[in-house]
């Protein structure tokens, strides 16, 4: 199979695993809210954002593991490989005890932290969190061979093993919460579907990686003084990021109550989510960028980037401006009867205001995965500790100090990413990735200008039809608005050359021998 073809496949299962992920999650967010409560919500939560804290633990051996994976296999090297892998479980047995034991100080100190949580619920966190805790070395196990299957392009067999946990762990909530297991239920469930995913991806890993061994495990100087050299910085990386992304809930939390948190959480759920399906854009090709790198030839990582681009403005597009003009009447037919008229307000405000800062995200899309690629990890690191330091600042200041509540949440995370990583990895992008600024400014903020302009003024006309009150009503103005989005991807957005594969497969048109090539990208 080609290049192309291989990673359009890759991409197509990843999205349509990720939209099986997001679709379950949809239709089963109602239902958990409405089982658990608001006030068992936000503590559910804020109980997740801790967990993601405490998987920064891992000192960043987790992302070091599938990158040096990555570069062994594109190298050729199977040494290099079977060392890596079983160097990076050798870690996680070493420090398991101590990650657990964290969980149990964070267990027992966290009801006093959040005076909001209510008494019936303190008992439980106590020990869900020391639980939440050894998930994540489940989750770290489980990533390492599903990094062997990504580096060998079996996206298909990953999206397998998700698809069967998926079915399993929504199972397991629906009868666990209406048999009354509260919190404690959904743990487990969560806890059991990463058992059943590390499970799958190891005996996969197995058979599509003969040489895979995990026993014994590794440890040498060397292979350990290789992982923590991207991983410290890795780690850096990862404590910004949940700055970044969670850490609005702790601030809400602070700034108002567990109640608050869990209106916020709705908001920024459709955010996050999106964002994980652009995600799989840059997941899928990274493989490809590395071992471009890995053999020298630029080229093809830089057209990788431009490809990566591309496809976040043709999708991203749609999702970020259609939530400025869908958003409310979007969480007032998904959640209004489970958290009231009062509370769907907020959650629309929070969920346009993130939309905001994603729309940005978007030029950058494909930029630091290059830089990671090529070995500039301390530049886009830098850059997200500056984004996470800005970000919490602005949070506290706006929501606590201005009394701006949830909106000083959202705005702090916007106002940072304008600041912060919008112009430096631009400028990185140019300096260190041997990216055109003017090409990059031309392709991504102009086009992603006249496109999002000409699509808002399509949501405008649509949403002149009427008021939403259903779920039909809301897909019909949702699929017009997508039906108008059409032609402005395809004249505005998909290069030319895309265009004519298009036509071709469609036999509207032949493929010339130039346009066969990879384009003008």
């Amino acid at each position: 199979m080609s290049g192309a073809r291989t990673h359009a496949r890759n991409l197509a299962l990843n999205w349509t695993g990720f939209a099986l992920t997001l679709v379950v999650t949809f239709l089963l967010s109602p239902f958990i809210v409405g089982t658990l409560g608001k006030p068992a919500y936000g503590v559910w939560s804020l109980l997740m954002a801790v967990a993601g804290y405490m998987g920064v633990l891992d000192l960043g051996i987790r992302s070091s593991v599938g990158r040096h994976i990555f570069l062994y296999l594109g190298k050729g090297d199977r040494r290099g490989v079977d060392e890596t892998i079983r160097a990076g479980l050798g870690f996680f047995a070493v420090v398991g005890a101590g990650i657990i034991l964290f969980g149990l100080v964070l267990g027992a100190v966290f009801p006093h932290v959040f005076q909001s949580i209510p008494d019936d619920q303190r008992a439980t966190v106590r020990w869900l969190l020391p639980l939440l805790a050894a998930n994540l070395l489940i989750t770290a196990g489980s990533s390492i061979f599903s990094s062997v299957l990504a580096a060998h392009d079996r996206f298909d067999l990953t999206r397998g093993v998700d698809l069967l946990v998926l079915v399993a762990r929504t199972t397991a909530i629906i009868l666990l919460l209406r048999a009354g297991a509260g919190l404690a239920g959904l743990a487990a469930a969560t806890v059991g579907g990463n058992v059943l995913a590390c499970l799958g991806n190891y005996a996969l890993a197995r058979w599509v990686h003969r040489e895979l061994r995990v026993w014994p495990l590794h440890f040498s100087r060397a292979r350990a003084r290789e992982l923590m050299g991207f991983g410290l910085l890795a780690f850096i990386s990862s404590i910004s990021v949940r700055i970044i992304g969670q850490t609005d809930l702790l601030v809400m939390e602070w700034a108002e109550n567990v109640e608050a948190v869990a209106i916020y959480a709705i908001g920024a759920m459709g955010i996050y989510y999106s964002q994980s399906l652009l995600g799989q854009i840059t997941g899928t090709f990274f493989p490809a960028v590395q071992r471009a790198v890995a053999a020298g030839d630029m080229d093809s990582a830089r057209w990788y980037y431009w490809r990566q681009a591309r496809l976040a403005l043709i999708f991203g597009l749609p999702m970020y401006v259609g939530v400025l003009f869908f958003a409310r009447p979007f969480i007032q037919v998904w959640m209004g009867d489970e958290i009231g008229a009062e509370s769907v307000g907020g959650a629309a405000m929070v969920m346009s205001i993130l939309a905001g800062s994603k729309l940005l995200m978007l030029m950058n899309m494909g930029v630091s995965p290059l830089l990671v690629a090529t070995g500039h990890v301390r530049h886009t690191t830098a850059v997200t500790v500056l984004e996470a330091a800005t970000n919490l600042g602005l949070s506290l200041l706006l929501a606590i100090g201005l009394g701006w509540g949830m909106a000083g949440v959202a705005c702090g995370t916007l106002f940072a990413r304008v600041v912060t990583s919008y112009p430096l990895l631009h400028w990185l992008g140019h300096r260190k990735a041997g990216l055109r600024l003017g090409r990059m400014l031309a392709r991504c903020e102009g086009a992603a200008l006249v496109a999002g302009g000409a699509f808002a003024g399509v949501c405008y006309a649509v949403r002149l039809l009427g008021d939403i009150q259903t779920w039909g009503q809301l897909g019909v103005q949702v699929l017009l608005a997508m039906l108008g989005f059409l032609p402005i991807a395809w004249f505005g957005l998909l290069p030319k050359p895309d265009r004519q594969r298009v036509r071709a497969k469609l036999g509207l048109s032949p493929l010339s021998n130039a346009m066969a090539h990879k384009g003008e990208e």
